[in-house]
């Protein structure tokens, strides 16, 4: 993973977006991405997250799939504080995608 550093002082809104994921996510969307761009990319960041670990989540029935949904989350926390302390990690497909629609 290759981070990018910005100069942003510390702002802790990054990690409550990846807190629950697709629900805070959209949240944040809708209310501050209009005028920030970052916190509207690391939103639709937050959404699709969410929806893979809901997909993992729905398909638990397959052994060590709940692991997956949890490792997601920490994932995201993970990706949140580095926000929140001006890094940008870069997820792979991800990051792609929502730099598309910001």
């Amino acid at each position: 993973m290759v981070k990018s550093k910005q100069s942003q002082k510390n702002d802790f809104n990054y990690l409550i977006v990846y807190l629950l994921e697709w629900l805070t996510g959209i949240i944040y969307f809708f209310t501050r991405g209009g005028a920030d761009k970052r916190m509207k990319k690391h939103s639709l960041q937050a959404i699709m997250l969410g929806v893979i670990a809901i997909v993992a989540g729905l398909l638990s029935f397959i052994p060590f799939m709940w692991a997956l949904s949890l490792f997601i989350w920490l994932f995201g926390l993970y990706i949140g504080y580095e926000a929140s302390i001006g890094n940008d990690v870069v997820i792979p497909v991800i990051t792609d995608m929502a730099a598309r629609y910001v």
